[in-house]
């Protein structure tokens, strides 16, 4: 297991050097400003967050760099250590001003970018602007990630990779004691989340640091995304575990798909062909190649091995602020892949009826050949197989 180091939320400068790239976007554009809404983009540009509920937030910047805030009352105290200029703070909604409508009150600016997309709330405020830019899109400032996101992704991955190996080395105890798989979810998980409290210093106290997983085991591995239940996993099924975990924002995953007990040749031979598409997708995943072809790839091997009729899903998808986010390695995403970014690597193979298998590691491209960041998938095919004699 890969030792966990001192880090520290994302960092005053982090947020400077995000707004200065906005800024770019703004002056390259000839906007007077550009105001923000999705709250993973506003968490991108300062550091506010706030559990996403039915009340609106926004950021604003001018080309001044001048920043606003736009909160409701009761993220006020949330917002305290936010450097921003002003912050205005509408009541409540519903409330008696529409709180788009409040954002667009309080900018005096005339020609803005918005990454606003919905028709009804562009239309509600449009005549407040001589120009509202909706078409612009920000999130590709996310797709390549600085170093300090890098830094707290890599840590953020061993949490997940720690979950796999304690259901590796506990698995023997867990299965034969007749464990189900919600049970088997929570008793993993609490481990990563001890070790996440003891290690992340006081400093992520008010970010989002966590650790999920799912659990689906013998026919039910066929639902791609089946949900865990009080099912308990039986002697020579496949048990997938898929965990991610989350550190001051920004997520990570691992995952894997057990044997328990002696494996078939079938099974087996599945394992294998699930590592040769992880192994050649990482190492495809250089800058300069569009997205959809590295699903290509993976697609060529399914075929190739015969599985491809079992195949639900494309090879992977960005990570960051977001646990899935844009860029898609997927058909006809043809988005060019740049240093730094990270996607998740998910081959999956699912036989209905039978069994269910998917493998999640992440990973970042680099110039000649991407690396893999999470390492439970690093080791050996029968690091896979769990002993329950």
């Amino acid at each position: 297991m890969n030792e966990f180091k001192k880090i520290k939320p994302l960092s005053n400068n982090f947020y400077n050097q995000t707004r200065k790239m906005l800024l770019r976007l703004i002056e390259e554009k000839d906007l007077d400003g550009f105001l923000i809404t999705n709250p993973a983009n506003i968490f991108y540009f300062t550091g506010f967050f706030y559990v996403t509920n039915e009340r609106p937030s926004g950021f604003f910047l001018s080309k001044e760099n001048k920043s606003k805030l736009f909160i409701p009352l009761l993220e006020k105290e949330n917002s305290e250590n936010t450097i921003i200029d002003e912050i205005l703070i509408y009541e409540e909604y519903p409330g008696k001003i529409n709180p788009y409508s409040f954002m667009a009150q309080n900018i005096n600016e005339k020609k803005i970018g918005t990454d606003i997309n919905k028709i009804d709330i562009i239309e509600l405020i449009k005549n407040r602007f001589e120009i509202l830019d909706y078409k612009v899109n920000i999130n590709y400032f996310r797709y390549q990630k600085l170093k300090e996101e890098i830094d707290i992704i890599t840590e953020a991955a061993k949490y997940a990779d720690l979950t796999l190996e304690y259901l590796k080395e506990n698995g023997k105890e867990l299965i034969n004691s007749e464990t189900n798989e919600r049970e088997l979810v929570k008793i993993c998980t609490e481990e990563a989340k001890k070790e996440m409290l003891k290690n992340l210093p006081a400093d992520f106290d008010e970010t989002p640091c966590n650790v999920v997983a799912t659990i689906h085991s013998g026919p039910r591995g066929a639902f791609p995304h089946g949900k865990s239940l009080s099912r308990v996993p039986k002697r020579n099924e496949t048990l997938i575990c898929g965990v991610g975990a989350c550190v001051g924002g920004l997520y990570a995953e691992s995952g894997v798909t057990f044997i328990l007990g002696e494996p078939s040749h079938d099974q087996m031979d599945i394992i294998k062909t699930m590592k040769e598409v992880n192994d050649e997708v990482i190492k495809n995943l250089k800058e300069g190649t569009e997205c959809e072809n590295i699903n290509e790839i993976a697609t060529a091997i399914y075929k190739e091995s015969g599985y491809f009729e079992f195949v639900r899903h494309r090879i992977g998808h960005g990570m960051g602020f977001e646990g899935h986010e844009a860029p898609w390695l997927s058909p006809g995403d043809k988005t060019i892949l740049k240093k730094n970014m990270i996607f998740s690597n998910e081959p999956g193979i699912y036989r209905p009826n039978i069994d269910g298998y998917r493998t999640i590691s992440s990973m970042i491209v680099d110039v000649n050949n991407g690396k893999q960041i999470s390492s439970f998938l690093d080791k050996s095919i029968d690091h896979r197989i769990i002993n329950l004699n």
